[in-house]
């Protein structure tokens, strides 16, 4: 089954990134630690697919390279919403953050095969979130369904698609790097710990 692969990501020169991690790293440690993280969700992105696009905000800057295109949108759930649609070309669309760069493309594989029996697949982390988003369409009313980002997102978010009958699954949880707890874990799972 072939799908698009969408990284969401703020361009790190106009938007604040990773401020949990700025007493650790201090602003423009985080900021390289964002990019650094950014360049390598889309490299594991392309080993998967071809199909990669990277939809970044805020919308009105100029894109820095060619596979970028704006997303409009005030919070990371209108992102989301508006990058699956305007990515969608009739395939599964699997969303990503730059947050997870050391997923496995085990994880992917099994987020694109769970598609063949849910509507909806989460790569769940450990803190409420996901680290990634599968899906056989757009997902519409996002913006007014959750709080990207928040403690409970991934619980908010499946219940929001539940109650519009969308059937959701999971794969094997990966956690996401917000906290200087999960850098230090990141670190050590790439031998730099």
């Amino acid at each position: 089954m072939s799908v698009t692969v969408v990284v969401l990501t703020k361009l790190s020169s106009r938007l604040p990134v990773k401020t949990r991690l700025i007493p650790l790293l201090g602003e423009d440690g985080a900021r390289a630690f964002y990019d650094e993280c950014l360049a390598a969700t889309v490299a594991r992105a392309r080993e998967f697919t071809d199909d990669v696009v990277v939809a970044y905000s805020p919308a009105d800057a100029p894109a820095p390279a060619a596979h970028f295109k704006p997303v409009a949108g005030g919070d990371g759930a209108a992102c989301l919403e508006r990058a699956l649609h305007q990515e969608y070309r009739g395939r599964p669309l699997i969303a990503l953050g730059g947050d997870a760069p050391d997923l496995p493309l085990d994880h992917l594989r099994s987020l694109n095969e769970r598609l063949r029996t849910v509507d909806v697949a989460f790569v769940p982390t450990g803190d409420g979130g996901f680290s990634a988003l599968a899906t056989r369409t757009p997902l519409a009313g996002l913006a007014d369904g959750f709080l990207y980002g928040g403690d409970d997102a991934l619980s908010s978010l499946r219940s929001f698609l539940e109650a519009r009958g969308f059937a959701v699954g999971f794969v094997a949880p990966w956690p996401d790097i917000d906290t200087p707890a999960h850098y230090a874990a990141y670190r050590a799972r790439c031998g730099d710990g």
